[in-house]
C-alpha cells in the first residue's frame, strides 16, 4: 500500500514512511504486540556513532565521580542515575535527534512531544536493582488512558543479559492498563523477561509497560543512557527549557528546539498566549496536525530559533491588547468587504 498524506493522518503518514526506510516497521510491531522494542546498534549508528557516545559518557562519569577502579567493584551494591547530562557534552544532543530512537518515540507520543530527562545511568555488582513499575505518573486516575503519556529509550553502552543485571519486561503489560500491585512486584521480579542484547542497542518502550532490572552478577559497570520524552502539556522533569542556550538551539536542527520545548504555549500570564511565538511552530503546537519535521533533517536552526523569552506573568500590556484588536477589526471588515463582492 502507497503512504500518502491524507489529512486525516497529520503528520503520522511522512513519519510512518521515515520509519519504514529506517527499516522499523517490526519495531512499531513489537511496541504494539508487546510493549517494549529493541532496536540493533547498526540501526542506531555507526561504530564512530557508538565510540563518541561511549566516550561522551566516561568523561561524565570520571567529572563527576572520578576514575572506575580496575578492579570493577567501584560501584559495588549501587544503581546510580545521573541527571542532566544534555549540556556535557554535545555528543547527547545528537542522541535525543537520533533518529530511530527519536522516531519510535514518536510514534508513541505524537511528533510534538518534548524531551523530560536525560540521564546516565550505571550499575555495578552486588544486589541493585529496580523493581518491578510502571512510568506512568497520572495517579488521579484507577485506569490508565490506552496510549501512554510518555516513553523512554535505554541506550545501552555495555552489552546486557541477566548476569550483567538488564532491564526486565513484562511483556503485555502496557494493555493491563494499571500500575503493579505488591503482589505484582514480588511475583515478576525475578519472572520479568531480561533484555540480552549488545552494546549500541536501543530499547524502547512506553510509559504503560511494567519494568524492572536484575542484581549484576558479575564485576564491572552496566553503562547506559535514559531518553524519556512526554506529550507536550505535561511538565518535565528536567528542566530542558530554563538550561538550553541560544547556541545550543542555534547549532541544532529546527526540531531540537522542539524537544526543548521553548516554543510551547504554557504557561500562561496576563497577556495570554505568544502568538507570534507560538506561530514559529518548531514544536507543531499542542496538536498534530501542522508541519512534519523531518528525522533525517540536520540543517543547523541558526537565527530562526531563540530561548523562551523572560515573561512577565503578571504584567498586562493594553497597547498590546489595543493592536490586535485592532487587527482583528481590520481583518473582520476585510472578510466582509470579501463577502459582498
Amino acid at each position: 500500500m502507497e503512504v500518502e498524506d491524507w489529512q486525516s493522518m497529520g503528520p503520522i503518514a511522512p513519519l510512518y514512511r521515515e520509519l519504514k526506510s529506517l527499516d522499523l516497521l517490526e519495531n512499531i510491531a513489537e511496541l504494539d504486540a508487546f510493549g517494549f522494542t529493541v532496536v540493533p546498534p547498526e540501526k542506531v549508528g555507526d561504530a564512530a556513532f557508538h565510540e563518541r557516545m561511549r566516550a561522551a559518557l566516561d568523561g561524565v562519569i570520571e567529572w563527576r565521580f572520578g576514575a572506575p577502579q580496575a578492579n570493577g567493584s567501584s560501584w559495588r551494591d549501587a544503581n546510580q542515575i545521573f541527571r542532566l547530562i544534555l549540556w556535557e557534552d554535545e555528543a547527547f544532543e545528537s542522541l535525543v535527534l537520533n533518529p530511530a530512537g527519536l522516531g519510535l518515540v514518536q510514534y508513541l507520543l505524537g511528533p510534538n512531544c518534548i524531551l523530560s530527562l536525560c540521564d546516565g545511568w550505571i550499575k555495578g555488582p552486588g544486589e541493585a536493582r529496580t523493581p518491578i513499575h510502571q512510568d506512568n505518573w497520572d495517579f488521579s486516575r484507577k485506569a490508565n488512558a490506552p496510549e501512554p503519556n510518555s516513553a523512554n529509550f535505554n541506550y545501552l553502552l555495555t552489552d546486557y543479559s541477566a548476569d550483567d543485571g538488564a532491564i526486565s519486561f513484562v511483556p503485555g503489560s502496557h494493555k493491563w492498563r494499571r500500575p503493579p500491585t505488591p503482589a505484582d512486584i514480588k511475583y515478576w521480579d525475578d519472572r520479568a523477561h531480561p533484555i540480552e542484547a549488545p552494546a549500541g542497542s536501543m530499547v524502547i518502550w512506553g510509559d504503560l509497560t511494567w519494568h524492572g532490572s536484575f542484581p549484576r552478577r558479575v564485576t564491572g559497570e552496566r553503562l547506559m543512557i535514559l531518553g524519556t520524552f512526554n506529550r507536550p502539556f505535561m511538565q518535565t522533569q528536567e528542566p530542558f527549557r530554563q538550561t538550553v542556550t541560544d547556541a545550543a538551539l542555534r547549532r541544532n536542527p529546527i526540531r531540537f528546539a522542539g524537544l526543548m520545548d521553548a516554543y510551547g504555549a504554557f504557561p500562561f500570564g496576563k497577556d495570554d498566549i505568544d502568538a507570534e511565538r507560538l506561530a514559529v511552530n518548531v514544536n507543531s503546537g499542542m496538536t498534530e496536525t501542522t508541519k512534519y519535521r523531518s528525522l533525517f533533517d540536520t540543517e543547523p536552526a541558526g537565527d530562526a530559533v531563540s530561548r523562551r523569552p523572560d515573561y512577565a506573568y503578571d504584567e498586562f500590556d493594553r497597547d498590546r491588547w489595543e493592536a490586535g484588536k485592532t487587527a482583528r477589526l481590520e481583518r473582520s471588515e476585510q472578510r466582509t468587504k470579501t463577502a459582498d463582492v
